[in-house]
């Protein structure tokens, strides 16, 4: 019960950190990060990901405008929890 409570919060913190890291690496030493961190930077994108639909799956809203905009991609739109609020607004951004 616990690991349901926290794993939201968790996941976008640790994917936040990893994509930091990656992103850090790849801007101070490129020639040897380049090949090393895109793995890294991807798995950060994903545990970030998989943070924010759980956190929609959790409250029934997303918590991101970021994730928000990502999840109503062609592709990903399908991942998106039926009874999850989905607002377009014109005037937000």
């Amino acid at each position: 019960m616990l690991l349901w409570w926290v794993f939201p919060f968790l996941a976008r913190l640790v994917g936040f950190f990893i994509i930091f890291n990656s992103l850090l690496a790849i801007v101070l030493t490129p020639a040897r990060a380049i090949p090393a961190r895109l793995p890294w930077l991807a798995l950060g994108f994903l545990v970030w990901l998989v943070g924010q639909w759980a956190w929609a799956f959790k409250h029934g809203f997303w918590d991101s405008r970021v994730a928000l905009r990502v999840f109503s991609l062609p592709g990903l739109r399908r991942a998106i929890p039926r009874f999850t609020l989905v607002h377009f607004d014109a005037n937000s951004r």
